[in-house]
């Protein structure tokens, strides 16, 4: 998110003076790798129907690694007239990937026609423009992304390794998805890498009974982040050979559990194949514990059929979808047979913020200006990204231009404030109704909104007021610090995988 308000900020800068513009940026390629070449264009124009900017100069400048520096000698602009440049740039081979920016100063000199209301007589008033544009670049390291299976032989359902591999820039928020029409991952639409830098592994069951016996080539389509936050996608063909067996399980989980916590897991069971008995399941992943048991028995269960079961466990698992091994054993046909699959589980953050609300000066007057201090604490197990916040209220209106403020990312404990400046209405004195709603992403990525309601007090004018005070610590506030204050000192969390 501050990437996007730091490239509108930059780009509103084009449209800060009258009588000459800066306008029409684009930048081509849209990115670069260190030691590549592009080039931008830029249009200055004169929006004024009736005086000529006379003299015009653009100056283009940037880092030496980006070597865009140039001047220009554009001359006169008439009225309602314009000029397009184009300036070449070479990134630096050590460049490091991230946004650079490349900075456009248009400078010019404008008359305007100044009457004397008494006299009627005009004068010339030549006034230097100048205009400042600055310009974006994206220098990153591209990927360079292969994939390979531990077994290029599906059966109905396989318990399959996939490595990723990376020789090219850094990868976050990787995720492939099976693109196959009868292929896909058991009980999951997409498998989550996460970041890759020189490669990663995810264990995942691939369900194939909607496919043909036969060879064929599995397509994943692999999507990502590079360096800078940009998205890419991007399909990889692996040959493999489908050969059907038996047994036809499919396992879905209802709700995600929290975790480290003590939990009741609720799986379906359908079976769609023969009719089975005795079906029993246990996991083999350290990090999910059955609570009071060593398996789970599912029992009978007939062709078609679906089965709910309850299971009591504790999952120290990072949020996000674990794909946790999982063995069954069951009698069919009279024999008794077993298999291993994959159980992709849905696991979900502690995640919880504190909110700490202070004002200079204090107390609140009806028609004083204040400054309020929202402080948001991350009280969660696992580190929050993306943090905003957004205060509003009845009883004043926000001198701030935005009311929803960029914290960004805050560890576990940690800590970060922002400012409000505020007006209090004509109230009367008393307690009002105030919101702070707080958005972040948790560790799994997953989008949350916490909306912490407040009282705030407002008292009647005076005469002086010290402005040292502190506002009043509100009941949820109070509750919410002091859980924070409490998780301090608590023991850490099991370690984030």
């Amino acid at each position: 998110m501050e990437m996007k308000y730091a490239l509108v900020a930059l780009l509103m800068l084009g449209y800060a003076f009258a009588g000459l513009a800066v306008s029409g940026f684009t930048v081509s390629p849209e990115s670069v790798e260190p030691g590549g070449s592009g080039y931008i264009t830029f249009t200055l124009s004169n929006p004024s129907a009736t005086d000529t900017v006379s003299l015009v100069t653009a100056e283009v400048s940037s880092a030496d690694a980006l070597g865009a520096n140039r001047d220009f000698a554009v001359g006169d602009i008439e009225q309602l007239s314009s000029t397009v440049l184009t300036v070449p740039f070479q990134s630096s081979p050590t460049l490091a990937s991230g946004i650079y920016t490349i900075e456009v100063k248009a400078k010019g000199t404008t008359k305007t026609y100044i009457t004397n209301p008494a006299t009627g007589v005009s004068r010339i008033d030549n006034q230097q423009v100048e205009k400042i544009a600055t310009i974006p670049i994206k220098v990153v390291k591209a990927p360079i992304l292969s994939l390979s299976l531990s077994s290029e032989s599906l059966e109905d359902m396989t318990s399959e390794t996939i490595t990723i591999s990376n020789s090219g820039g850094k990868v976050t928020n990787l995720r492939a998805v099976i693109t196959n029409s009868g292929i896909g991952f058991l009980n999951q639409d997409e498998l989550y890498f996460g970041a890759v830098n020189a490669s990663a592994q995810k264990t995942a069951t691939i369900d194939a009974r909607g496919a043909a016996d036969g060879a064929t080539k599995l397509s994943i389509q692999l999507t990502y982040n590079d360096e800078i936050g940009d998205v890419h996608t991007e399909t990889k063909d692996i040959s493999i050979s489908v050969k059907k067996a038996v047994g036809d399980f499919t396992f879905s989980q209802q709700a995600p559990i929290v975790t480290g916590k003590d939990e009741t897991l609720a799986l379906t069971v359908t079976n769609s194949g023969d009719p089975v008995s005795d079906l029993q399941l246990s996991f083999s992943d350290p990090n999910v514990v059955l609570r009071g048991e060593n398996k789970v028995d599912i029992g009978s269960i007939g062709a078609g059929e679906t089965k709910t079961v309850q299971i009591p466990v504790v999952a120290n698992l990072p949020p996000g979808t674990d794909n946790v091994q999982t063995s069954l054993t069951w009698t069919e046909k009279g024999e008794n047979r077993e298999g291993m699959i994959t159980l992709p589980m849905s696991v979900k953050s502690d995640s919880e913020v504190g909110v700490y609300l202070e004002a200079n000066p204090t107390p609140l007057v009806a028609g004083g200006e204040h400054t309020l201090s929202v402080t948001v604490s991350n009280l969660g197990s696992y580190a929050i990204q993306g943090t905003t916040v957004e205060l509003s209220s009845g009883a004043f209106q926000l001198l701030t231009v935005q009311p929803e403020q960029y914290i960004g990312g805050l560890q576990k404990d940690d800590f970060s404030s922002v400012q409000y400046k505020i007006r209090v209405n004509n109230v009367q004195p008393g307690d009002y109704n105030a919101t702070v709603t707080v958005h972040y992403k948790d560790a799994s990525g997953r989008q949350m909104a916490e909306t912490k309601p407040l009282t705030i007090s407002v008292s009647a004018p005076v005469q002086q007021a010290d402005g040292t005070g502190t506002l009043l610590i509100l009941g949820a506030v109070v509750l919410a610090v002091g859980y924070w204050y409490f998780r301090m000192r608590k023991k850490p969390s099991p370690k984030q995988g």
